[in-house]
């Protein structure tokens, strides 16, 4: 990681900033973009090394492509950001604007993100999307994120062969403990995070900087490629 540069989309929070972190600390230069100017630069601080934020709307086209012609080269482009609140439900129930919403967010700006990023990553290079568990688990209520992360889990296989020799792999994690769930009463979350663990084999919930692990991996590992690297403490097998 020593020199390169790496712009992670979603780095203010959560898995994003833990592998903004994680790159920061091997002496890369990372771009952390996300929609909120004051959670970047709340993050940046949080950061030691060479940090640079960018505030950045991924369902606007406009403002990737604006955002890519702007940045320049660089060696690797990681996208957490999506929100999972839009596209929760049965489908006989579900609006059908929040499942277009969690589409926009979660596939389409990544899409384009690569779209217009791709061209000016460096040899060797690599794209690190990240899918999550419903793409493997048949969930009442999940039907949309289930959708949204296989499609991102295709996607990724595809590209890894028509955008050779840039690498191009998905993390899928389970369930892990980010700001996402900080929504949730504290009793709540505490009681529904005790439940969930004990159902898993390795019977705890991930960390952030679990996943961020991963996506270090897929960074440095210069042989691999149209892989999903399953980081789930174990959730499919139950």
């Amino acid at each position: 990681m020593q020199g390169k540069r790496i712009i992670v989309i979603g780095g203010s929070s959560g898995i994003g900033l833990a592998a903004a972190k994680r790159a920061s600390e091997l002496g890369a230069e990372v771009i952390i973009a996300g929609r909120s100017k004051e959670r970047l630069e709340h993050a940046a601080a949080s950061l030691d090394g060479e940090i640079r934020t960018r505030a950045l709307d991924m369902r606007s086209e406009d403002d990737l492509r604006t955002f890519f012609a702007e940045i320049g080269n660089f060696d690797h482009l990681v996208i957490t950001a999506g929100e999972m609140k839009h596209g929760l439900g049965m489908v006989l129930d579900l609006d059908a604007a929040s499942a277009r919403e969690q589409f926009e967010s979660r596939f389409w700006g990544p899409y384009l993100a690569i779209r217009y990023g791709a061209p000016a990553i460096r040899e060797r290079g690599s794209i690190t999307l990240t899918s999550g568990v419903f793409g493997d688990k048949a969930v009442p209520g999940a039907a949309v994120p289930s959708a949204v992360h296989g499609a991102l889990e295709n996607l990724g296989r595809v590209l890894a062969a028509e955008l050779a020799p840039v690498r191009v792999n998905v993390v899928s994690p389970g369930y892990v403990d980010t700001p996402m769930h900080d929504g949730m009463p504290p009793e709540q979350k505490k009681a529904w995070f005790e439940q969930t663990a004990a159902t898993l084999p390795v019977r705890r919930i991930a960390s952030a900087d679990d996943i961020a692990g991963a996506i270090l991996f897929l960074l440095e590992n210069t042989n691999t490629t149209g892989i999903t690297l399953t980081v789930d403490g174990g959730a499919r097998l139950v």
